[in-house]
């Protein structure tokens, strides 16, 4: 297996270099300063959505504050701290993406009322709305790489009808060819059938596509790269969305978005 080696110092930037261009040498780095001449081409891209191309778990937690707040002002007993605490267990219970986690958390604590229960609904629809942006600089990555023929797609375990909401909110529903979402399969990424249905999807558009040129980019090692690796794919570990550290490691690690540009 050849070895490929650049020049550090061919790298190094000039006195005046700015911030940016330091900590874009040492994304380049993180993301292999060594490859192997094995590693194909990246043709197409399988991204993660939550917390790979937008913040989830931020758009979750600020809207669920401004749910609480609104439940207090209409008439809900507790403190902000504790019914925030109760509300994020009763999400994780049910399911993150769960329509029913403000009636069963009423419920819990003996509370339900309709007025109550509305009063969430709205602020949290209100503020989520706010929240759902992208990651600094996605959409400049995608237009790069669109422009230079790479094919873009979604596989995600977010229900499919949420996922193209969220797309459509940021704007950037119109790069991606396809999505796959927790629909389509029924079972989660990490299973590995979501994306087995993505390379199917995939072959219709470009029939010679071998899986050593596709890139799966996602947040999770367990969730999304783990399977990708089995399926023979190219991996890319999207840091910046990471709340766990987990163990593995991915072909290349992405200390922010721009990162993808240093190597497809």
């Amino acid at each position: 297996m050849l070895l490929v080696a650049f020049s550090l110092n061919s790298y190094m930037p000039t006195p005046a270099a700015s911030g940016e261009h330091v900590r874009s040498i040492k994304s380049l780095f993180s993301c292999g300063l060594y490859f192997s001449a094995e590693m194909r081409k990246i043709r197409a891209i399988f991204f993660d959505l939550d917390n790979t191309l937008s913040d989830f778990m931020r758009m979750k937690e600020e809207a669920c504050r401004a749910a609480v707040r609104a439940m207090i002002a209409a008439g809900l007993d507790m403190t902000q701290e504790k019914a925030y605490a109760v509300l994020m267990k009763t999400y994780f219970a049910v399911g993150l993406e769960s329509d029913m986690a403000f009636s069963e958390f009423l419920k819990s604590v003996g509370q339900f009322d309709h007025k109550i229960l509305v009063a969430a609904i709205n602020d949290y629809l209100k503020t989520k709305n706010d929240f759902i942006k992208p990651y600094p600089n996605v959409e400049l990555v995608l237009q790069k790489l669109q422009k230079e023929g790479v094919i873009l797609n979604i596989v995600t375990d977010a229900p499919k009808t949420k996922a193209l909401q969220r797309l459509s909110t940021m704007g950037i529903k119109r790069y991606f060819k396809f999505v796959v979402g927790h629909e389509d399969t029924g079972r989660e990424k990490q299973t590995g059938l979501p994306l087995m249905l993505a390379l199917n999807k995939l072959r219709r558009e470009v029939p010679g596509i071998l899986n050593s040129e596709i890139l799966m980019v996602g947040d999770s090692m367990e969730r999304d790269l783990n399977p990708a690796k089995k399926l023979g794919l190219q991996t890319a570990l999207a840091k910046y969305g990471q709340r766990t550290e987990e163990t593995g490691t991915a072909d290349y690690e992405l200390i922010e978005i721009k990162d993808l540009t240093n190597f497809v």
